[in-house]
C-alpha cells in the first residue's frame, strides 16, 4: 500500500465522519503510557477516527491555507513568540533564530539561541545544547527554553534542528535502506553537526559544553562522542533510542506491529508521508499526536498555555508537512517497533577501542517513569562506563513522565538540567 492510497482512504473516512461532528464539543484524548513508533491496525484507525484526530475540519483547512499562503517559517515564529524574551528588548536575556551553513551546497542547521543580554567574554561562556529526536524539532523543547535560567549570565542555550529536520534545510536524503550502510548515514549527520560546532565557536572551550539529546538524537550524539570525544564535557542521554533490545515494548503493546506497517517502515513511508499527502486534512491527522502529546498545557488553564498548545500543534503540522529527509535515518537505526538493528550496548559501549576511551565524558541517563525505552539498558551501559572506562555515569528516573520526559514533567526535568549546569 502506497502512502498516497493510504492517505486517500484516511481522507475519505475523515471526511465522512467529520460532517456530523462539526458542532460537537471537542475532546482531548488521554494516554497513560508512552508508545513506541508502531501502528494501530488500519481497520481500528477508521473506526476510531473521530477520537483519534480531534482537530476540527475547519481548523485543519485554515492551517493548510495559512501554510500555502506564505512561508511555513511563520509557524516557528508564532511558537517562539510565546516566549517572553523573544523579540523583546527588555529583560536580562535575548534570543534569535540563526541559520548556520553546514556544507557547500547551501544547506544549513536551524537554531534558536538564547544568550545573556550582556554576555561575558566568548571564551568564558558556557553552552547547553538541546538536540531533538525522530520527527521532532527544537520547538518541542519550548518549556525548557522558557524556564531554564542562564545562571549568572554565564550560559548560552542552543536548541538546534538536526540536519534534514525541523526548519533546517531539507535536501534529498542520499541513502536508501538496505542498499547503503548505517555507517555512511551516521557520517552524513556527524559531519554536519561537527561543522555546526566549529562554526558556532563551541570548540574553543569544549569543557564548557553540555549536550542534552533526546531519543534518536541521543543515539546519534553517543556515536558522535566516539568520533569527537573531547567536544563536550557532559552528555545527557534523554530516553535514548538504539541502546538495547527493549523488554518493555511488549508490556505497552508494541511488540507485534501490523505487517503493512513494517513494509512501510522499511520503505521509508512514515506517518509524515500521510500528512504530506493529505492536503487540507494534514493538520487534522497531525492532531492525532499533538493533542495527546501536548495536552499537559491545556490542564494548566492559562492564556499562555492555551497559546502554546495551539502554536505547538501548528508548528508540528508545519514540520511534519515539510519534505522528508533526516527522518529516513529511522529505518537504518531501528526495526519496526523501535528495537535497534544493532544495539549500542553490544557495540559502542563494549568495544575497548570505540574512541570513547580517548575522552573524559560525564554521562547522565534520564528515563521517564512510564517510558517505553528500557531503562535497564541505560543502567547496564552506565555501569560499564563507570567500571571499564572510568567515566562518571548516572541514571535517573523522572516521575510522572513517559518517553517525552522533558515535556511531561518539565519542572522536574529542568531542575536536573540546572543542577548539571551548576557543576560546570
Amino acid at each position: 500500500m502506497s502512502s498516497k492510497s493510504l492517505a486517500n482512504s484516511v481522507r475519505k473516512a475523515i471526511g465522512n465522519l467529520t460532517k456530523h461532528r462539526m458542532n460537537t464539543k471537542r475532546q482531548y484524548p488521554t494516554v497513560s503510557v508512552s508508545a513506541a513508533p508502531t501502528a494501530i491496525p488500519l481497520r481500528e484507525i477508521i473506526i476510531r477516527l473521530p477520537d483519534l484526530f480531534p482537530r476540527s475540519y475547519s481548523d485543519s483547512v485554515r492551517d493548510y491555507n495559512h501554510l500555502c499562503r506564505g512561508s511555513d517559517e511563520k509557524f516557528q515564529e508564532e511558537l517562539l513568540l510565546t516566549l517572553p524574551f523573544f523579540q523583546n528588548p527588555e529583560g536580562s536575556k535575548r534570543a534569535e533564530i540563526i541559520r548556520t551553513p553546514i556544507d557547500d551546497d547551501g544547506n544549513y542547521i536551524n537554531e534558536f539561541c538564547i544568550m545573556p543580554k550582556k554576555p561575558c567574554r566568548p571564551e568564558g561562556l558556557k553552552h547547553l545544547v538541546f538536540i531533538h529526536g525522530y520527527g521532532a524539532g527544537m520547538g518541542f523543547f519550548l518549556k525548557n527554553l522558557e524556564n531554564i535560567p542562564l545562571l549568572n549570565d554565564e550560559w548560552c542555550i542552543h536548541a538546534i534542528d538536526l540536519p534534514g529536520y525541523g526548519f533546517s534545510s531539507r535536501c534529498r536524503f542520499p541513502f536508501h535502506y538496505p542498499a547503503d550502510t548505517i555507517t555512511d548515514v551516521h557520517n552524513w549527520f556527524h559531519d554536519r553537526v561537527n561543522r555546526w560546532f566549529q562554526s558556532r565557536g563551541l570548540l574553543r572551550n569544549p569543557q564548557n559544553n553540555i549536550i542534552m539529546a533526546h531519543s534518536l538524537g541521543a543515539y546519534l550524539m553517543a556515536l558522535y562522542s566516539s568520533k569527537y570525544p573531547t567536544h563536550f564535557k557532559k552528555i545527557i542521554m534523554c530516553s535514548p533510542a538504539g541502546i538495547c533490545h527493549s523488554t518493555t515494548a511488549k508490556a505497552v503493546g508494541n511488540a507485534n506491529p501490523p505487517w503493512w506497517y513494517t513494509k512501510l517502515w522499511d520503505r521509508n513511508i512514515s506517518p509524515f508521508s500521510l500528512v504530506r499527502a493529505s492536503s487540507r486534512l494534514g493538520s487534522k491527522l497531525t492532531s492525532g499526536w499533538t493533542y495527546r502529546r501536548f495536552r499537559k498545557l491545556l490542564y494548566e488553564k492559562t492564556e499562555t498555555s492555551k497559546r502554546q498548545f495551539e502554536a505547538l500543534h501548528r508548528y508540528t503540522y508545519a514540520i511534519f508537512n515539510k519534505q522528508g529527509c533526516g527522518e529516513y535515518l529511522l529505518s537504518f537505526a531501528l526495526r519496526c517497533g523501535g528495537d535497534p538493528r544493532i544495539p549500542l550496548e553490544d557495540t559502542l559501549f563494549k568495544r575497548k577501542d570505540s574512541g570513547l576511551e580517548k575522552g573524559n565524558l560525564e554521562w547522565l541517563w534520564l528515563y521517564g517513569e512510564r517510558d517505553w525505552m528500557d531503562a535497564n539498558g541505560g543502567r547496564r551501559v552506565s555501569q560499564c562506563l563507570n567500571e571499564n572506562l572510568g567515566q562518571k555515569s548516572e541514571v535517573f528516573i523522572v516521575p510522572d513522565a513517559g518517553h517525552h520526559l522533558y515535556f511531561d514533567n518539565y519542572e522536574f526535568f529542568n531542575k536536573i538540567i540546572v543542577n548539571q549546569m551548576k557543576s560546570i
